[in-house]
């Protein structure tokens, strides 16, 4: 079995996903479009959220990718995680990179994506299966 195959049921098989992504040139890297494109049907009346980072916490990669999941038959999610360089630096600076107290500021704005997410992934899973 292929791999755009083994990718195809890995998507499917998730009631709602996160994108994480940087922010390149203003736009967001041509793997995540190929793996986006890659499937269709499995992504349909599903919940996708974001994290970005870059220059201004991956925003412009963000508005793009939003347009391209309602043409994926997704539903983006209003909040995002955005993480701005200051925050990057502090974590490459930081004796361990994944020591929360760096992610501190970030932390309100994970919480209500999560619960967000959780909440549509639910909605959305029971409208297909109410569908089916």
């Amino acid at each position: 079995m292929g791999s755009f195959a083994r990718w195809g049921r890995v998507v499917d098989a998730a009631d709602g996903y996160v994108i994480v992504t940087p922010e390149y040139n203003h736009g967001y890297p041509a793997a995540l479009k190929n793996a986006l494109d890659h499937t269709f049907v499995e992504w349909h009346r599903k919940p996708v959220a974001f994290v970005g980072y870059g220059g201004v916490g991956g925003a412009r990669a963000i508005e793009q990718l939003r347009q391209v999941v309602v043409e994926l038959e997704m539903a983006p999610l209003r909040h995002a995680v955005h993480i701005l360089p200051e925050v990057m630096w502090e974590a490459l600076a930081a004796a361990s990179p994944v020591d929360p107290a760096v992610f501190a500021s970030l932390e309100a704005r994970a919480d209500l994506l999560a619960e967000d997410l959780v909440w549509w992934a639910r909605a959305l899973a029971a409208a297909r299966a109410a569908r089916s």
